[in-house]
């Protein structure tokens, strides 16, 4: 599951939150300290994937 970063305008603090690619489509993240949504905004980082199937080597 994706981990996305947000900044809370509210708080004037960072989160990240792990959500499903449907749920980030969906709605907006939730600030985990005033829970608000209206004052949270995306943004840009860097992206990590995690599977649980090996890649295959030539």
């Amino acid at each position: 599951m994706p981990e996305y970063e947000y900044y809370c305008r509210h708080c004037r603090q960072p989160f990240s939150s792990m959500m499903s690619v449907k749920e980030h489509d969906e709605r907006m993240a939730e600030c985990p300290r005033c829970h608000k949504t209206k004052e949270v905004e995306k943004q840009i980082a860097h992206v990590n994937t995690v599977t649980t199937r090996k890649s295959a080597t030539w």
